[in-house]
């Protein structure tokens, strides 16, 4: 895959809340038992992110083929997985509007996602440091692989000051 450029943009609360809204409508008709989450910076209002909107999708363990085979069906671009998470975007994987996170319901995964979430919300100092490492992370990365490794210890570090999620 080319090397992707990482540029943060202001926060758009009320754009990124309405696409992941639209995409929300469609997952739950999709898959009708899921748990469906905003994530990611997108969700943290005025916090300057990728123009891109994070969506964690819980599913039980029982329901991760059909609902992975649904995803791929309805077009969402599969770009990878491991145990317990895929990641599969739209409109596809070289013009990212939104990435779904696929993982089991109340999973590890899941906890860390959201617990992260509600700490930047919460914490204006978590999110100033998460902030920094972003910034330097776009402008020191040229693929999204490489921007979120160089992310990962700030994560584990505001993850483990919540209690032990690192």
């Amino acid at each position: 895959m080319e090397a992707d450029s990482i540029e943060l943009v202001p926060a758009d609360p009320q754009g990124w809340v309405a696409r992941f809204d639209v995409v929300r409508g469609r997952l739950a008709s999709l898959l009708p038992d899921a748990e469906i989450e905003h994530i990611g910076s997108t969700s943290i209002p005025d916090l300057p992110a990728k123009d891109v909107v994070d969506v964690l999708v819980g599913v039980n363990l029982h329901q991760w083929s059909t609902a992975t085979d649904l995803l791929n069906s309805d077009g969402f671009d599969c770009e990878g997985h491991r145990e317990g998470h895929a990641w599969f975007s739209l409109p596809n994987r070289k013009n990212r509007e939104i990435i779904v996170h696929l993982v089991e319901i109340q999973g590890r995964q899941w906890l860390r996602r959201i617990v992260f979430r509600d700490i930047l919300r919460r914490d204006i100092k978590a999110r100033e440091r998460y902030l920094s490492v972003k910034r330097e992370a776009a402008a020191r990365t040229k693929d999204w692989g490489a921007y979120t490794t160089h992310k990962a210890d700030v994560v584990a570090a505001i993850l483990k000051s919540a209690g032990g999620l690192d």
